[in-house]
């Protein structure tokens, strides 16, 4: 399967470079740009060329926030590196003593540059750390396998680098690790476990509300899976030889959800190259540049996702195991916990996230808030408008609230 989107890939270069070269030549004649032909086959030409390139990891880009209506640098650097993984910091220039905060990419497709709003909105008031997956095409197999205990033992020595007194968020699928994540380090009395848990729009107990996606995982076997999606990393990718669950078969099921919005969303595209709508081209532009950039992920952590989280609900049921031992929720009572949910999250639905409240029954109702943002899907809850006025604010306040050292929960402990 691998082989052969590599060869359709190599197969439609010259197809690709012919566009590249249209869209080029008609972007630099003012004669043709007038016109609504030639924006329009502008457009055709850049549509094609964007749709049909293999799409480079994208850069976060994050040089400046905006802080009290002052913009201030930004600097990115990575103060943790792992086979799979990298701990990526932003620091403010002149950096003050604010909360720190963890954000989670889920590891599902996209890149943890998918979250690029999310870590702009937090950093003007929270040192920001995110975790930044690598794709498994670019990991030897010198490195062996990415497991589920793996991914949670990379968020504890993730939380061990930053220190005590960390918020963490989880986006969507990482909403179980960061769960299991607070149990365990709340067993082991761990002095870095979180001060918050922040599970944003994630499949904490799927059983509650099914979507399209929890279906699906119900409907077939293990095996079917495994035979239909798994694939290897052909020879002239770092990790050659890795079996795996390629990122161009996860965007071909994320644009199969909902085709028609793709569509509609190109003749958009189209007809504001027609019209000369520049915000709308930009807008268009910068959003698929991200969409269509995908990674790879390991064939064990696939398949025990599916099977663990989507099949058999262990977390749920309190049978989910780290390393051998049982993971239980009730053993949560000094992390406080937020739930976020979109009312119309077809990916997961609204109460599979809140049913995390339910599990940790030990922990004190005044450290529990749950919040559901109206009018918007899965993606809003943690990106666009809606996240950056509505759903942000929730977060920073309740980080506050319960922060060890800035909050005023602790200070009366």
């Amino acid at each position: 399967m691998y082989e052969f989107y590599d060869s359709v890939s190599y197969l439609m270069k010259p197809a690709r470079k012919f566009a590249h070269i249209l869209r080029s030549g008609l972007g630099s004649n003012p004669q043709a740009m007038d016109s609504c032909i030639g924006r329009f086959v502008e457009g055709l030409s850049d549509m094609y060329e964007r749709s049909t390139r293999y799409v480079q990891k994208p850069e976060f880009n994050i040089d400046q926030v905006n802080v009290d209506g002052e913009d201030v640098n930004v600097y990115q650097t990575t103060v943790l590196k792992k086979p799979f993984c990298n701990l990526v910091r932003f620091t403010k220039e002149n950096q003050q003593h604010e909360p720190k905060v963890l954000i989670i990419a889920p590891v599902s497709g996209h890149f943890a540059t998918l979250l690029r709003d999310t870590v702009k909105r937090m950093a003007p008031r929270h040192e920001v750390y995110i975790t930044d997956w690598i794709s498994l095409r670019d990991v030897p197999l010198s490195a062996g396998s990415f497991t589920l205990d793996e991914y949670l033992s990379y968020l504890i020595d993730f939380l061990h680098k930053i220190g005590p007194n960390t918020h963490v968020m989880a986006v969507c699928q990482p909403a179980v690790q960061v769960m299991a994540l607070g149990a365990v380090m709340e067993s082991a009395e761990d002095p870095c476990m979180p001060a918050t848990l922040i599970p944003m729009g994630g499949p904490i107990d799927p059983r509650v509300k099914k979507t399209q996606v929890n279906e699906l995982a119900e409907s077939y076997p293990l095996s079917w899976f495994e035979k239909n999606f798994l694939t290897h990393v052909p020879q002239g990718h770092i990790g050659a030889g890795r079996r795996v669950y390629p990122g161009f078969v996860q965007l071909t099921a994320f644009i199969n959800m909902n085709p028609d919005a793709h569509y509609r969303a190109h003749i958009q595209y189209l007809e504001d190259k027609i019209l000369n709508n520049k915000a709308g081209m930009e807008k268009h532009v910068a959003f698929y540049d991200e969409y269509l950039s995908v990674l790879d992920m390991d064939d064990v952590y696939y398949l025990e996702t599916i099977e663990k989280i989507f099949q058999t609900y262990e977390l749920p049921r309190n049978v989910m195991k780290y390393k051998g031992q049982t993971v239980d929720l009730g053993s949560i009572r000094r992390c406080a916990l937020l739930t976020l949910e979109g009312e119309k999250d077809d990916i997961s639905a609204p109460g599979q996230t809140f049913a995390a409240h339910g599990l940790c029954k030990n922990l004190s109702a005044d450290m529990q808030e749950h919040y559901l943002q109206p009018g918007v899907g899965h993606y809003g809850v943690f990106s666009g408008s809606k996240w950056r006025s509505k759903v942000a604010p929730v977060v920073e306040a309740f980080i506050r609230k319960f922060d060890r050292e800035i909050g005023s929960y602790y200070s009366k402990k």
